[in-house]
């Protein structure tokens, strides 16, 4: 009975972890708000989310600033990549979709194509940001090998975001305050098994870290 008012007894341990979920997914969201921001802010928001929530390590709030400033330049020039090509796919989609021209129409298939594989790619670029130094020619290549070579990985990823962006729509942005810490996590089950494979063969950027929590 006494352990019910125990500090660190499994109500208050879950507590605290929702807790903190939810802190993470608002200072995301707030992150988030510029747009042009949204990679540094995915990439934090993994780094501290595996680090701080799966594998308790240091506190979630401070490790994800400590990310989205490490990483900024990095993870904000890739976000404005894929918002560029983003909004080029959206309305060539739509212009393909409206138009008369059979052979234009045609195109919309060729456009879903490039999409799908940008979505791929994205699912690994902001978390490989998050835990190796590459260039990002290197990273984007990276990310398209282990999309194909771990598709199973990358279909289950790409179903949580779908999934996310579903209930982002259907609830008008109310799980937000929860949501994306929650989906991050889930997809860190998935994606932690690529990354641990990944460095095996090509080491971390935090070789000078002796805390090796991203190897557990």
């Amino acid at each position: 009975m006494s352990s019910i008012f125990r500090i660190d007894n499994p109500f208050n341990r879950f507590m605290s972890k929702v807790f903190d979920v939810m802190a993470l997914s608002l200072v995301f969201c707030v992150c988030c708000i510029p747009i042009v921001t949204i990679g540094p802010a995915l990439t934090a928001l993994y780094y501290s989310t595996v680090k701080s929530i799966r594998k308790d390590r240091s506190y979630p709030v401070k490790e994800f600033f400590h990310a989205f400033k490490r990483d900024f330049k990095q993870s904000f020039i890739c976000g404005l990549i894929f918002i560029g090509i983003g909004l080029v796919l959206y309305f060539d989609i739509k212009y393909a979709a409206s138009t008369s021209d059979t052979t234009i129409r045609n195109f919309r298939i060729f456009y879903l194509v490039i999409l799908i594989i940008l979505a791929f790619i994205g699912t690994y670029v902001f978390p490989l940001i998050s835990r190796f130094t590459l260039k990002t020619g290197q990273l984007f290549k990276l990310a398209f090998y282990l999309s194909v070579r771990h598709l199973p990985s990358t279909l289950g990823c790409v179903a949580i975001i779908a999934a996310s962006a579903i209930l982002v729509y259907i609830t008008m942005g109310f799980v937000l305050f929860i949501l994306p810490a929650s989906a991050t996590l889930l997809m860190s089950f998935l994606m932690e098994r690529v990354l641990k494979q990944t460095l095996e063969r090509i080491g971390t950027g935090e070789d000078d870290n002796p805390d090796k929590w991203y190897e557990e």
